[in-house]
């Protein structure tokens, strides 16, 4: 099987570690492509070689990366108020999609019907052009959302990269809302393609027919839980100034508009306004990095986010305190796996997160810890039951589910993170892998979409609030 993926391995991001921990448990003939700076490469499962396959031209990545980050990113995140739509830069992210698909073609050594496996919005075109040339079976999983609502100026942009996604057999999505978001997207644009909502199938022109599924992608249980188990280590070995085995609140993102960073400022602001009892004993431990490089948009989010924050610390911190420690720089799975068992809470606060997989992460490692989370993020569909809910990012929203967590019993605080283990528990990447990624014909369960949702859902009520 070929895999491809925008970014390899020792990548941040969920999607790159998640096929290096994939990579690692196999032993068939997987190869993985990737890009790693202007190098396409290829990494071979089992003889755990890499290689690099061909040199791909600057002026195409750097297209690719702006049209992916620029445009496609805030579109499809329903945050269109971001966009910034270049022509040029959409035919540079065509060519490098077509880059990676003639190299998968032609250069790879597993034989012309080698099924392929694709990931995410970067390489959506690479289904089209696999299967234009070739009689090879192609699976897509799409990490992030599809969006319910789309300006109309960005429509036909969709639309070019559905089509790319419709040659494939089988699109997978975190949760049943993006599927019957794209099905509605496709019956509404794409008249040339037939849409059976009752089976979830799409009918091509040519006759054949893609699947359309849900299924949320785990996490590697038996890894985390090792972390998590791991004594040897202490906050003393975390050199973090201002952090302690005090009580303290966790916090792990980049400093990405779709996380919702200003908003749980702001939301830590009100807390500390409406309670000073919590000023010296509540500490705010922020894991948020910076993201896409040279791009204007998320460098002034993140400048905004450390203002912010500097000016929460300025108001309330002492010479012995501070409300917020900032982590900005990488962190290992051993310093995640410490921080997630010790922290009384997590705060996750996407405006729109296609899964969040932090969160399931700290479901596996906490001690005793509450879930703070913004139902816009995917892995609430699953988490819902043991989590604290975030209805909307209203401050004073974010205040008050602060002041439940912090307040419950050690019992109940218990019974909640069972629930989240339980729950994570029962959908392990091995699962999501077999389903998506290891090739296996089985037939899928199919559970009906509501056919076109024209219905008021919850997410249209928090988009209101």
């Amino acid at each position: 099987m070929n895999i491809l993926s925008y970014r390899g391995p020792s990548t941040p991001g969920g999607v790159s570690a998640t096929l290096s921990r994939v990579i690692e448990q196999t032993h068939g003939g997987q190869q993985w492509w990737f890009l790693h700076g202007l190098q396409l490469r290829k990494k071979a499962s089992k003889l755990n070689s890499t290689e690099d396959v061909c040199q791909i031209p600057f002026k195409i990545v750097e297209g690719h990366y702006r049209y992916c980050n620029e445009f496609l990113w805030p579109v499809l995140h329903e945050l269109s108020e971001y966009a910034s739509l270049n022509e040029s830069d959409r035919k540079m992210y065509e060519q490098l999609n077509v880059s990676f698909a003639w190299n998968v073609l032609h250069t790879e050594q597993t034989g012309p019907h080698a099924r392929a496996f694709v990931n995410d919005y970067q390489l959506a075109l690479c289904p089209k052009y696999l299967t234009q040339y070739s009689h090879r079976a192609v699976d897509v999983f799409w990490h992030i959302p599809w969006p319910k609502y789309v300006d109309s100026r960005f429509v036909p942009y969709l639309a070019e990269i559905a089509v790319g996604l419709l040659s494939a057999e089988k699109i997978g999505f975190h949760i049943e809302q993006y599927s019957s978001n794209f099905l509605n997207f496709v019956d509404k644009n794409l008249h040339e393609y037939t849409v059976d909502f009752p089976s979830n199938r799409i009918t091509r022109p040519d006759g054949g027919s893609v699947s359309v599924v849900s299924h949320p992608l785990g996490i590697d249980s038996d890894y985390w839980l090792s972390k998590s188990r791991d004594e040897s280590f202490s906050c003393r070995d975390l050199n973090i100034e201002g952090l302690s085995n005090e009580n303290f609140i966790l916090s792990v993102d980049r400093a990405d508009y779709t996380k919702g960073v200003i908003h749980r400022l702001q939301g830590i602001e009100h807390f500390f306004s409406a309670n000073a009892d919590k000023i010296g004993k509540v500490t705010f431990v922020q894991v948020c990095q910076r993201t896409r490089a040279g791009l204007p948009a998320f460098e002034e989010y993140w400048q905004q986010c450390r203002a912010l924050s500097d000016s929460i610390n300025s108001r309330w911190g002492s010479k012995d305190w501070q409300p917020i420690v900032w982590i900005d720089t990488p962190v290992s799975a051993n310093v995640l796996a410490w921080l997630y068992k010790r922290a009384s809470a997590m705060l996750v606060t996407p405006l729109y997160d296609g899964l969040n997989l932090t969160a399931k992460e700290f479901a596996l490692c906490s001690r005793d810890g509450i879930l703070i989370l913004s139902e816009r993020a995917g892995a609430w569909n699953e988490l819902s039951e043991g989590v604290l809910t975030l209805a909307n990012l209203r401050p004073e929203t974010i205040s008050e589910q602060i002041c439940s967590a912090l307040a419950l019993s050690k019992q109940a605080r218990k019974e909640r993170i069972d629930i989240l283990r339980e729950s994570v528990l029962s959908n392990t990447l091995s699962n999501w892998w077999q389903r998506f990624g290891g090739g296996i014909k089985t037939p899928e369960k199919v559970v009906p979409l509501s056919g076109r949702i024209h219905h008021t859902t919850r997410r249209d009520v928090w988009m209101a609030k």
